[in-house]
C-alpha cells in the first residue's frame, strides 16, 4: 500500500492520468480524452492480459481490436516475444491453444464452412483431406494454410467459398445452418444425408431449422430433405440405410433386442445387420474400450434366440458394396423361409440321452 500511495501522489502530479481507477487500471485522461479505455499493456500484467482477453474473444483477435480494447503495439509485441500469442497472418492474432483447423481457416483469410466445420463441432462426418473455407466476395491476398508469408495456390488442399458468410458461428467457423448449407451446395447425397444427419442426431440442429436449410439448397438437393435421420449413429449407417433404400430393402433402425440392447438395423424377423467402425476391432486404441468382445457376447445371445446377426465394416462397404447386398438379401430369404417353416413347425430343444459305455469300451479304459 505504501508503494500505490506514493504512485497515487506521483500520479496526482501529472495531468496525464487520472488515479480514480483501482490499482494496475491507469486510465489515460489526455490525448484520448477522459473515461478511454485501459490501456492494460501498460503494466506489467499485459501480456498474461492479452492472452485471457484473446481466448475469451473467440481465440482470435485483429491487431485494431486490440488496440480497440487499450492495448498498446508495444504491449502486442512484447507478448509475441514471450509466446504467448502469435500472429496468425498479417493483422491477425491468436494463442496456441487455439484450435489447429481454425487457425489454418484463419491463416487463409476465412472461416471454417461444409464439412471442415462439421468435424470442428465434434461430428461424426465422411472425412475429406482438403480444407473447406468461406471467405467475403471481397476477401483478397488470401494465404496459404500452412504459411501467413506465402500465396494461396491452385494445387493447395483448400477449398474457397466465395460467399457472403453470416454473423453466427465463432471467428473461425460459420454457424451450423451454413456449413450443412454449404454441404447440400458441393456434396453428393450420400454424403450430404450424412453430415445432416449427424447433425440431427447430435442435436446440433432441430429438424424445423434443418428443413429451413432445405428450402435454401439447390434444387437437386431439396430433394433429398426426407431422407437425414435423427437415428443414423455414424455415416457408415447412413450410406448402407439409403443403398438398402436404392435396393428396395426395408429396414428398421436401431431396433431394440431384450437382454442384448440396440441393434443397427433389421431386415426381417430374424435377420440383423451391425456396422463396425474402429473401435469393434480388438486393436482399438482410441479414448474409449473396444466393443470387440461385446459385440461377440451380444452374437451369441441373439444366436440363442434364433437370430443372425451379420456384421460389415467400413472396407466392405466402400470396397465391396454388390457382394454385401447380395450377402444381406441371402440372409432375408433364408429367414423368411425359416420363418414360414417354424411356424408349422416350432423349434423345440432335443434332450440327448447319455448313452451307457460298458467298461471295455471306454476310451479310458486300461
Amino acid at each position: 500500500m505504501a508503494v500505490f500511495e506514493r504512485f497515487r501522489a506521483i500520479a496526482a502530479s501529472c495531468p496525464a492520468f487520472s488515479v480514480a481507477a483501482p490499482p494496475g487500471s491507469l486510465r489515460c485522461t489526455d490525448a484520448r480524452g477522459a473515461g478511454a479505455a485501459p490501456r492494460w499493456g501498460v503494466h506489467g500484467g499485459g501480456v498474461q492480459q492479452i492472452e485471457r482477453v484473446i481466448r475469451s474473444r473467440g481465440f482470435f483477435l485483429r491487431r485494431r481490436d486490440l488496440l480497440a480494447l487499450g492495448y498498446t503495439d508495444g504491449a502486442i509485441q512484447r507478448a509475441l516475444r514471450a509466446h504467448r500469442i502469435f500472429r496468425v497472418r498479417q493483422g491477425w492474432y491468436s494463442i496456441p491453444s487455439a484450435p489447429e483447423a481454425g487457425i489454418r481457416a484463419v491463416r487463409v483469410g476465412g472461416r471454417l464452412t461444409g464439412i471442415s466445420a462439421l468435424e470442428d463441432l465434434g461430428l461424426r462426418v465422411p472425412r475429406q483431406a482438403k480444407l473447406y473455407v468461406a471467405v467475403k466476395p471481397t476477401a483478397s491476398r488470401l494465404r496459404r494454410s500452412t504459411d501467413r508469408r506465402a500465396r494461396l495456390l491452385a494445387e493447395d488442399a483448400v477449398r474457397v467459398s466465395w460467399t457472403a458468410t453470416g454473423a453466427g458461428g465463432t471467428p473461425w467457423r460459420v454457424s451450423i445452418s451454413e456449413a450443412l448449407l454449404a454441404v447440400l451446395n458441393t456434396e453428393t447425397r450420400d454424403v450430404a444425408v450424412a453430415c445432416c444427419s449427424a447433425a440431427l442426431r447430435h442435436r446440433k440442429i432441430t429438424a424445423s431449422a434443418l428443413l429451413d436449410v432445405f428450402a435454401k439448397a439447390p434444387a437437386r438437393a431439396r430433394r433429398w430433405s426426407g431422407l437425414p435421420s435423427a437415428l443414423d449413429d455414424s455415416h457408415g449407417e447412413t450410406f448402407v440405410r439409403l443403398w438398402l433404400l436404392d435396393a428396395g430393402v426395408p429396414c428398421e433402425q436401431q431396433p431394440y433386442v431384450p437382454g442384448v440392447g440396440h441393434l443397427d438395423f433389421r431386415l426381417s424377423p430374424h435377420s440383423y445387420v451391425e456396422i463396425d467402425g474402429a473401435q469393434h476391432d480388438p486393436r482399438w486404441t482410441g479414448d474409449t474400450p473396444s466393443t470387440y468382445e461385446r459385440d461377440h457376447d451380444r452374437d451369441t445371445s441373439m444366436s440363442l434366440d434364433g437370430a443372425r446377426v451379420q456384421r460389415f465394416t467400413y472396407r466392405q462397404l466402400y470396397s465391396d458394396w454388390p457382394r454385401v447386398l447380395a450377402a444381406i438379401e441371402r440372409a432375408i430369404a433364408d429367414d423368411l423361409a425359416l420363418t414360414a417353416l417354424r411356424t408349422r413347425r416350432p423349434y423345440r430343444p432335443v434332450k440327448r440321452k447319455r448313452r451307457r459305455i460298458s467298461a471295455e469300451q471306454s476310451p479310458h479304459a486300461p
